[in-house]
């Protein structure tokens, strides 16, 4: 070859190796080994991952932490630091943000200039300790989620899936991903803006990804995203360490706040650890600012612990104590939602007369609900008020919704059904029976429901309607001995004696004995002027210990 010629390649060789300039000498420092744990301690995985801040924050692939009970990373010197909370779990893009308890480690820049088709760029592996490089091109950059998502032309393993991806003057722009085609020849990162996302919200907590990893998850930065965190983490995780280290997390940072102690004393009693929730009721009340919602839940906690069967009440925890908490809280802020729990701790103390002032007194604020009119109704009839004061109570309730009624309102009106039936006011009990089975639709309704209505559709002489609500209950239940008996009365009083006959001795066939299907075969028949054949059928109702059967007997041979 010409000497000239080889010289000018070397020259053009040079010249490219040193367009693309080598990460400085801390980037070995910035870059680690991180390993996963299971529950028994056994590893999970092993990669690669890097440090982003100087606090010990460093990014990984999800994969590596799916389902970790621990983790650790090791520097190029053999150093170990835990990993202490997760930021932020992605398992479509397969990134972790994580924190170690390295406080002072030496972090890459991220670049703030997106890379560009044609730049060059350098991936970096924790394969070894002289810090592997695979220098390559970007060849297409496509926009995913308003995220860069690049292409590059060297194709790598996915042992480099997680490494960080170089600019030219050393910063990360972008973090490799894994290659699920094994034929592809290019490789793929995505922008390390993605990071920002992984940064924790107040809905973090519903994320899958994140209750995947059983590591304790770093809080929001401001309060009320943390305050919903610790709200949602309760309810869709099962890691009861990391939820307990999480809640440890927010009493230290925000320690007036009264939600820290009441979660944590809610998880306590949850576990019938009643010492550890009164200590952590005892705390809250010395520190937090809102002291009226530790004593008010403290009620509710006691209240319904109380309701338990099986119970075995610790200490002073009875409804005594809950009413002395509500009580508290009320003197503290006198909110109405106070007064109702002090009214529901009054009622499961049988102090019928005063739940009903506490709910009177709730009533007339704007807490005002059906279930509090409802609730109402209740303690007046408990504490034996005349029937207009329940009534109205009632009439409160059904009318908070408005008219037309929706669905919703139909709990309401079955109660005020069922008094009104109870008062004698049996077309009015009848037409809420009705609005009833309208709102709540037929086929949602059971058959004890039409037996009952059936029942106020006679005392209130709708006799066809009663007719037909009897076999609406037979729908369901055909071979009831009760709802043949009830269909044979109702046919009584429609004239149709023939089918009255008809369904006592249907009735008898199911139950021999049955006092009531003989006495209605008897009134059918003694319609139809059959005189002696309905006394013996009234003397076998009479012998079965039927109470009306003698009177009808007499009234029968009086004519």
């Amino acid at each position: 070859m010409n000497t000239k010629f080889s010289l000018l390649i070397l020259i053009l060789v040079l010249a490219v190796t040193t367009a693309m300039a080598k990460p400085d000498k801390n980037a070995i420092k910035s870059i680690v080994t991180i390993t996963s744990y299971d529950k028994e301690g056994k590893v999970i995985k092993t990669g690669c991952a890097f440090y982003i801040s100087s606090e010990g924050y460093a990014l990984s692939t999800y994969d590596i932490f799916k389902n970790a009970y621990s983790a650790e990373v090791i520097d190029h010197k053999g150093k170990k630091n835990k990993v202490t909370r997760i930021c932020g779990a992605n398992s479509l893009y397969n990134i972790v943000k994580f924190k170690t308890d390295n406080t002072s480690a030496t972090p890459f820049s991220l670049a703030d200039n997106k890379a560009a088709v044609g730049n060059s760029v350098m991936i970096i592996s924790n394969d070894a300790k002289n810090l592997p490089i695979i220098e390559t091109t970007v060849s297409n950059i496509s926009d995913i989620d308003s995220l860069k998502y690049y292409t590059l032309e060297q194709k790598t393993s996915n042992k480099y899936s997680g490494c960080p991806v170089l600019n030219k003057d050393g910063q990360v722009t972008a973090i490799m991903q894994s290659s699920q085609n094994r034929d592809n020849l290019n490789s793929y990162a995505l922008d390390i803006e993605f990071e920002k996302l992984l940064n924790p919200t107040g809905m973090s907590a519903n994320e899958i990804a994140l209750n995947s990893i059983y590591i304790a998850k770093e809080l929001p930065a401001d309060e009320p995203q943390a305050r919903t965190f610790i709200f949602l983490f309760a309810q869709n995780t099962k890691d009861t360490v990391s939820y307990l280290t999480t809640l440890d997390d927010y009493i230290q940072t925000y320690p007036e706040e009264s939600i820290g102690y009441i979660q944590r004393i809610t998880y306590w009693i949850s576990t019938q650890n009643y010492s550890r929730a009164e200590e952590d009721f005892q705390a809250g009340l010395a520190i937090a600012k809102d002291k009226e919602n530790i004593h008010y839940e403290m009620s509710k906690l006691i209240y319904r612990i109380n309701m338990l069967k099986g119970y075995k009440t610790y200490k002073d925890w009875d409804i005594n104590r809950a009413s002395t908490e509500a009580d508290a809280a009320y003197q503290i802020n006198p909110l109405p939602i106070f007064r109702l729990q002090k009214g529901d701790c009054q009622f499961a103390l049988k102090q019928y007369k005063e739940a009903f002032d506490s709910y009177q007194e709730v009533n007339k604020s704007n807490l005002a609900s059906p279930q509090t009119f409802a609730a109402a109704s209740v303690a007046a009839e408990m504490s034996k008020q005349d029937s207009t004061i329940i009534l109205a109570m009632l009439d409160s309730a059904v009318n908070r919704y408005g008219t037309p009624h929706p669905k919703a309102a139909a709990i309401y009106l079955l109660q005020r059904a069922a008094h009104l039936d109870k008062y004698g006011r049996y077309k009015e009990a009848a037409r809420d029976y009705q609005e009833v089975e309208n709102l709540s639709g037929t086929k949602n309704l059971n058959d004890n429901f039409f037996y009952i209505k059936s029942h106020c559709d006679t005392r209130a002489r709708l006799y066809a309607r009663a007719l037909t609500d009897i076999e609406k209950a037979l729908q369901i239940k055909p071979n009831d001995y009760d709802y043949i008996v009830e269909k044979a009365l109702a046919q009584w009083r429609m004239g149709n004696y023939d089918e009255a006959i008809y369904e006592g001795e249907k009735a008898l066939k199911i139950n021999p004995n049955g006092a009531d299907a003989y006495k209605a075969i008897g009134l059918a028949l003694g319609e139809q002027g059959k005189k002696a054949e309905a006394i013996k059928k009234l003397t076998k109702a009479k012998e079965l210990g039927d109470p009306q059967a003698e009177e009808l007997i007499k009234s029968l041979n009086n004519n």
